[in-house]
């Protein structure tokens, strides 16, 4: 089987699937237009031969990939203007799949109704997005989505939801536990997105905790590579994600493989929805105060949370584990 990834990259999980179903034997590419943070692209889909439009999709690419490809995997948008490609694999009964990561789809209405934290996220783009999951439900049944988080916008929509996990290659991160030892942790934040990380109340929290005169260091990341945010974050002894969105991301999964207590906001009705052994300290901007000054204090807990976080990714986001949940999806496309 050969399957191609497309049309966008988030946050390397696109190049993360192709490359997990290579390693289980499936023949798979992604193909985005390069990203900013540098992640891997195995074809390039841009008009190279022609400078003034070189960061723009080549289009005819699709019709070459049509006869080279078995399956296609999509990822938030079609490759052609109005949905043109997914609408001929519809009308050619290719096999084709849609997998939505969260921003893209996420109703602010809906949202703001069960999540008392929320901040708005693309509030101007409402009808797109209604649009975005109409096109798709009208041309496939089925959708794919990392957890149980998007449920409610996606039920209306789709028959079936395939849940298979965010995407982390744990051989690429070396685990380093918290020392139960250490009385002086270092809390490490990165407010990629100040508001919807709840940077805030992290930073007043932290300088409560500094006026209490608890023994600790505390280190936002912003503003470097990808890489050299994990190098800082392999070195925290509990790493701060977010405090508003309610459900975790794809560097929560790159947290835990680094062996660390991650805090962060998840939905209460979403919390029995994850795997057993789920790890991720669970906060919000009300308790945030509390639940960084119980693991500050508490070197033994941040160690043996660190240890259940790396066994819980290996399990549950590694990509061999993922991709092995999405060439069963694909086979049951291909009968």
């Amino acid at each position: 089987m050969k399957v191609l990834h497309l049309p966008t990259e988030f946050a390397g999980q696109v190049n993360l699937s192709a490359k997990g179903l290579r390693e289980i034997g499936v023949d798979a590419y992604n193909t985005a237009r390069p990203h900013p943070f540098g992640y891997p692209v195995d074809i390039d889909p841009r008009i190279t031969w022609l400078p003034f439009l070189k960061n723009t999709r080549d289009p005819f690419l699709f019709f070459k990939w049509l006869n080279e490809f078995d399956l296609f995997h999509y990822h938030k948008s079609p490759y052609l203007p109005m949905g043109i490609d997914v609408k001929l694999l519809h009308k050619k009964q290719k096999p084709f799949v849609i997998e939505f990561w969260g921003s893209e789809i996420r109703l602010q209405k809906i949202e703001s109704e069960r999540n008392p934290f929320f901040v708005s996220d693309n509030a101007s783009n409402q009808k797109r997005k209604l649009r975005r999951l109409q096109f798709w439900s009208d041309c496939t049944d089925e959708v794919i989505y990392c957890d149980h988080s998007a449920d409610i916008f996606l039920k209306p929509f789709f028959k079936k939801i395939h849940i298979v996990g965010q995407r982390v290659d744990t051989k690429l991160y070396q685990p380093v536990y918290p020392s139960p030892d250490n009385n002086r942790p270092k809390i490490v934040h990165g407010p990629s997105i100040k508001a919807t990380k709840g940077t805030e109340y992290v930073t007043r929290a932290i300088d409560k905790l500094k006026k209490q005169g608890l023994r600790f260091e505390y280190i936002e990341v912003f503003g470097v590579s990808h890489w050299e945010a994990m190098k800082i974050y392999s070195t925290a002894d509990v790493i701060v994600d977010q405090l508003m969105i309610g459900s975790h991301g794809a560097f929560a999964c790159e947290a835990m493989a680094l062996g660390k207590p991650v805090v962060c906001y998840i939905l209460d009705e979403l919390i029995n929805t994850y795997d057993a052994g789920f790890p991720i300290v669970n906060a919000n901007p009300k308790n945030i105060y509390s639940v960084i000054e119980e693991l500050i204090v508490s070197p033994e807990k941040r160690n043996e949370i660190g240890k259940k976080s790396r066994a819980y990714v290996e399990k549950i986001h590694d990509v061999r584990v993922v991709a092995r949940k999405l060439l069963d999806i694909y086979r049951a496309k291909c009968i």
